[in-house]
């Protein structure tokens, strides 16, 4: 379960950081610190590695190949999604 956990994290989080950099009323000062304060702490980039490699050691190829799959496209559409939301609306 411990990957898995870790990969929901790293969505979420993903998910707050494209929220935050979309997000226009918030100076550049509050941006910065969410960002790199709250959303680099939340998010576990190291231990998202070390599961990694600890998978394939334990010879889980396929469930760590999985595990790099939803990390990475999952945390870029869920970034992609609060961006979404949160960007300001355009005025046509």
């Amino acid at each position: 379960m411990k990957p898995w956990g870790v990969a929901a994290i790293n969505v979420a989080g993903s998910f707050v950081l494209g929220a935050v950099a979309a997000s226009a009323p918030l100076p550049p000062r509050v941006k910065l610190l969410l960002g790199t304060g709250f959303c680099g702490s939340f998010t576990t980039f190291s231990t998202f590695s070390v599961d990694t490699v600890q998978l394939i050691q334990a010879g889980q190829a396929k469930k760590a190949f999985a595990y790099v799959m939803v990390n990475n496209v999952m945390g870029i559409t869920a970034a992609g999604a609060g961006i979404l939301l949160f960007a300001p609306k355009l005025k046509l």
